[in-house]
């Protein structure tokens, strides 16, 4: 009988305790949403919606590309700077003439010139046209001889000189070839105040049949392999021109 009483005691204090819970307990935080009021709500036109504040957004600094250099990858939009491209650089040309040279020589000139790949234009030379003033030192025994007196020469400052290959001439030291027989005589003369021997002005007008060769437009790596050519002819002079 005591604990069927005491039983009923637990029941009532746990129903107690369940329906006044809220003053047992410290009263949560209430959370007190706004009252909507249906009479203050409006609908909104376009131009109204337009006029309200914006909030402003800042905006990427795109990097200044100039739209030349961008290529554009459709798929993936995707934008990539190109590197300029460098522009070629100019080929220089100039215009030269060789000569004068004789019926005989002008044919071993064409030659030679023909395995250059340079097509010339000959040119035909009055007498007065082809008199050449050549200033060269006497031919040595052997090229040997000759390479060593060269390397003399470049020594004391001399660099505008060649070994003469023509047959007649062979072994010569070749100073220049001039149309002013003023500047042969002032080659001379400087050669000989530097204590070279043997130097010799000698006029190189070979009589009839006398033509010239003209080259328009040759690049410099055809200019430098034409002077290679130059200990062939000895006679013939090779100078810039003016281009017609």
């Amino acid at each position: 009988m005591k604990k069927l009483v005491w039983f009923l005691v637990l029941i009532n204090v746990a129903l107690l305790s369940y329906f006044n819970i809220d003053r047992i307990l410290p009263n949560s935080p209430t959370v007190t949403l706004p009252a909507i009021q249906p009479e203050k709500i409006r609908i909104l036109n376009q131009k109204q919606i337009d006029a309200l504040p914006k909030k402003d957004v800042p905006a990427k600094t795109p990097s200044t590309v100039p739209t030349s250099l961008l290529s554009v990858n459709t798929s993936t939009t995707e934008i990539t700077t190109l590197a300029p491209e460098p522009e070629p650089a100019p080929i220089t040309t100039a215009c030269y003439e060789w000569g004068v040279f004789s019926a005989a020589h002008l044919t071993g000139a064409q030659f030679a010139v023909s395995k250059l790949s340079i097509q010339p234009i000959v040119k035909q030379q009055t007498s007065l046209e082809a008199k050449r003033f050549w200033v060269y030192k006497t031919p040595l025994k052997s090229v040997e001889a000759a390479q060593a007196k060269a390397l003399e020469f470049k020594a004391l400052g001399i660099q505008d000189m060649y070994i003469v290959q023509d047959a007649r001439w062979k072994n010569a030291i070749s100073f220049g070839v001039f149309e002013d027989e003023k500047l042969a005589n002032h080659l001379l003369n400087e050669l000989k105040a530097k204590g070279i021997k043997d130097v010799v002005k000698a006029l190189r007008n070979q009589g009839k049949g006398q033509a010239s060769l003209q080259f328009n437009k040759l690049t410099d790596t055809q200019i430098i392999e034409l002077k290679k050519l130059k200990s062939e002819f000895p006679e013939a002079e090779f100078k810039e021109v003016s281009c017609s």
